[in-house]
């Protein structure tokens, strides 16, 4: 896990101009998932810069931030155009076409539950990235 990762997630949150609980918490939550200190985190709320370039990730890092940033855009179960725009400039900046966060969006609304079907979810993403 980056800092990279969580600074995205962090745009991503404040893009709307409110950044809710349940977004802050999934943020947390990914974070310790991945090693990560309180102290890191809480960093990446103070300076959510980005630290890495996007085009050096390799595939299953990109998928890991695509997931991600279509999973805290769910959170608070409203879309906001915002978000939608921020998400497909971070989905090109990937190396995805458009259909992979058309997909994304469609699979995590529909599926309340989709975590556990994210391996599954990813092969079929995987096929949007542009080669």
């Amino acid at each position: 896990m980056t800092r990279t990762h969580l600074n995205l997630l962090v745009q991503l949150a404040k893009v709307d101009g409110v950044i809710v609980q349940d977004e802050i918490d999934l943020i947390k939550q990914i974070g310790e998932a991945n090693g990560m200190s309180s102290d890191e985190i809480s960093r990446c709320f103070e300076d959510p810069t980005l630290i890495e370039d996007l085009s050096r990730l390799t595939d299953d890092e990109r998928y890991e931030y695509i997931y991600n940033i279509v999973r805290l855009m769910k959170i608070d179960g409203r879309l906001y155009k915002e978000e939608i725009r921020f998400c497909a400039k971070l989905a090109s900046k990937l190396g995805y076409r458009e259909e992979a966060l058309v997909e994304l969006m469609m699979k995590i609304y529909s599926d309340p539950d989709i975590s556990t079907d994210k391996a599954a979810l990813k092969s079929t993403i995987q096929q949007y990235l542009k080669k």
